[in-house]
């Protein structure tokens, strides 16, 4: 049986490279015994509503999705409320690509599509943020709406420096979050300017200002919130999350299973870099290896346990 594969892509996502590269793509994807289906997309949720509709109904093995963390996040959201699953090859061709940095995977497209031929499965996390899902990020506060807020042209121009441009601007107008955390039995309320449930080695661009050992199929995010602190405070901050150093008295940094957000207003969250929608609580929770990706043969530092 020839095996069936769901293309969606992007065409607008970072330079357009994926439009450059189209016609080898397509001609890489349909060697052997293989159907391909061609879904670009057009508006929001068009990604989602084609994995619900081929995925639901048995019409495709394998996706293959490009574009940005945004188009990635889509496919997630459809692939999570489809009782079947199907690996997915993910092609990164946004302005930050962070998921695809921590999955190892190439920002040349070409070698990125013959993970379809020649990669391995690897079963990732993914986590639940109220009805809705993501992949790596869910966060608040400062800068979190840089990466809906900057134009797409200007992601496009200038790709990752548009985002750390812009959200320069933000620095004299820090809000205030006044929120309520728990998480696996404990308890703190505070003031917090930032905050992100995270599995990433990468955010915004940035490596390593994650924690150390992050693992993406370890059934646990790791939990990183800033409180508010005084002007003169903030630069010694900075230079300790860009250094992966955690013991700073504004910091708190937990990895968690489970975790929920209640604050007295609403609160604007990202999901993946994308605007999530405004809440007053949030509960997150993570499920263990539910999505399989096809990654690279050399993806060892984040896994749990010995590579296969």
């Amino acid at each position: 049986m020839r095996e069936k594969i769901l293309f969606v892509y992007n065409p607008n996502a970072g330079t357009k490279k994926i439009q450059e590269k189209l016609n080898e793509v397509v001609n890489l994807l349909t060697q052997g015994e293989r159907e391909l289906i061609i879904s670009p997309t057009k508006q929001r949720k068009d990604a989602q509503n084609a994995v619900m509709e081929y995925v639901r109904e048995g019409r495709c093995e394998k996706i293959v999705v490009s574009g940005g963390d945004g188009t990635l996040h889509e496919v997630i959201n459809g692939m999570m409320q489809c009782e079947r699953r199907v690996p997915i090859v993910y092609i990164p061709a946004g302005s930050t690509n962070d998921f695809g940095y921590s999955l190892n995977i190439s920002k040349d497209i070409l070698e990125a599509v013959q993970l379809a031929n020649e990669g391995i499965p690897f079963d990732c996390d993914i986590a639940q943020f109220n009805d809705q899902y993501f992949v790596y990020t869910a966060a608040f506060g400062l800068f979190t709406d840089v990466s809906y807020a900057t134009p797409q042209g200007m992601k496009n121009i200038f790709g990752h420096a548009a985002y750390v441009l812009n959200g320069a601007s933000s620095l004299a107008k820090i809000k205030r979050f006044r929120m309520a955390v728990s998480y696996d039995g404990l308890y703190v309320e505070d003031n917090f300017i930032y905050g992100m449930v995270v599995s990433s080695e990468s955010i915004g661009g940035f490596r390593g200002i994650t924690g150390p050992d992050v693992k993406l199929n370890d059934g646990e995010y790791e939990l990183f919130l800033v409180r508010d602190c005084k002007a003169y405070e903030i630069p010694e901050l900075v230079n300790d999350i860009l250094r992966g150093k955690f013991d700073n008295k504004n910091i708190i940094y937990e990895r968690v299973k489970e975790v929920d957000f209640s604050s007295p207003s609403p609160v604007a969250w990202t999901l993946d870099g994308e605007f999530g929608g405004e809440f007053t609580t949030a509960h997150i929770t993570v499920h263990k290896k539910a999505v399989t990706f096809m990654t690279p043969r050399n993806l060892v530092s984040l896994v749990e346990g010995d590579m296969l």
